[in-house]
């Protein structure tokens, strides 16, 4: 997912090109991108603003990190200061930006949708963020949706709220006003989407090829509603279940609809230790496999494992993560 609700769902001068790779290629290569986006916190005993400031120790981290993402709730909650260092500190690292939104409209005559992922948003949706981020000095390379067509299309009701089980044509025609309205502040600028792959006994969506049906008319609803392609597909993985299994028609579908595939390599565990340990083992397992690679690795966490974001010479860190998905394009080890 692209986060939870308040994040979600990055180099300047960043091409499609770079997008593009990754499709082809059977062991670990420097050419993949790496984009970056840690859980977002502020105050007492985060970090996270940080990584911000000149002398934060993550240069070699940072020097492979094209994209950092960020949005959603924090962008309304952090102090403006913070933001505009974060934006100015990357626009010097030459490191783009991803701006997480939750696309989908909440009905005013139905409860549904309502305090769901994916659903509304504090300011406005996307045109409000785009707004605020403008105003704080910001060009974002990308926009990121959290999850439309799960939350939107299937998501039954868990704890009293659901999504609105709308049909694709109608999510697709929502998300592409929302677009249009973004692109009056930033024009042309893409957007891409998380979308997740875990498992539910009572929702067998991913265990017969409704899965592949839903995504394939999905793409194709998206694009006839907005006018081009999703800029990337993103990946949300339950590790735990066999997904396996489903990552060849995936990949085949991606590489026929033309839309580039983003994989979170994030991990569970209640300690840093296992957490690191799990995210490791997680992205070797996939990048191992028969399948294209993706052409974007992003590390992104929502959980608080691992507790800290820096330093970098710390292995059990956000940065040090990164470091250790370096060595492994590099080394395969």
């Amino acid at each position: 997912m692209i986060g939870q609700p308040w994040c979600v769902l990055r180099r300047f001068g960043l091409t499609f090109a770079i997008l593009l790779l990754g499709f082809a290629g059977a062991t670990p290569a420097a050419s993949q991108a790496i984009w970056f986006s840690p859980h977002p916190t502020f105050g007492d005993g985060s970090d996270y603003l940080d990584l911000f400031r000149s002398n934060a120790p993550w240069e070699r981290a940072a020097s492979h990190v094209q994209v950092f993402e960020t949005g959603g709730r924090f962008l309304v909650a952090a102090p403006a200061d913070g933001l505009r260092r974060m934006f100015s500190d990357l626009k010097r690292r030459h490191i783009g930006v991803e701006i997480g939104w939750e696309p989908l409209s909440e009905p005013v005559a139905s409860n549904c949708g309502y305090g769901v992922e994916g659903y509304g948003g504090p300011i406005g949706g996307g045109l409000g963020y785009a707004r605020l981020v403008k105003a704080l000095g910001a060009e974002p390379q990308f926009f990121g949706m959290d999850e439309p067509l799960y939350f939107g299309h299937i998501f039954g009701p868990r704890n009293g709220k659901g999504g609105c089980h709308s049909s694709i044509a109608a999510i697709a025609a929502d998300v592409a006003n929302k677009i249009r309205q973004i692109r009056t502040v930033f024009p042309g600028v893409p957007v891409g989407e998380a979308e997740p792959l875990s498992f539910n006994p009572a929702l067998p969506w991913f265990d017969d090829d409704r899965w592949l049906s839903d995504l394939s008319e999905w793409f194709d609803a998206y694009q006839a509603a907005v006018g081009d392609r999703l800029a990337f597909f993103r990946l949300d993985l339950w590790w735990n279940m066999d997904w396996q299994k489903h990552m060849p028609a995936l990949t085949e579908l991606l590489a026929r609809k033309g839309i580039p595939l983003q994989v979170i390599y994030n991990g569970a565990g209640k300690t840093d230790e296992a957490w690191i340990a799990s995210a490791v083992s997680n992205f070797k397992a996939f990048e191992s496999g028969p399948w294209p690679k993706p052409a974007v690795a992003v590390i992104q966490y929502w959980s608080p494992n691992p507790t800290h974001i820096l330093p970098e010479s710390n292995p059990l860190t956000g940065t040090g993560l990164i470091d250790r998905y370096v060595q492994w394009q590099q080394t395969g080890r």
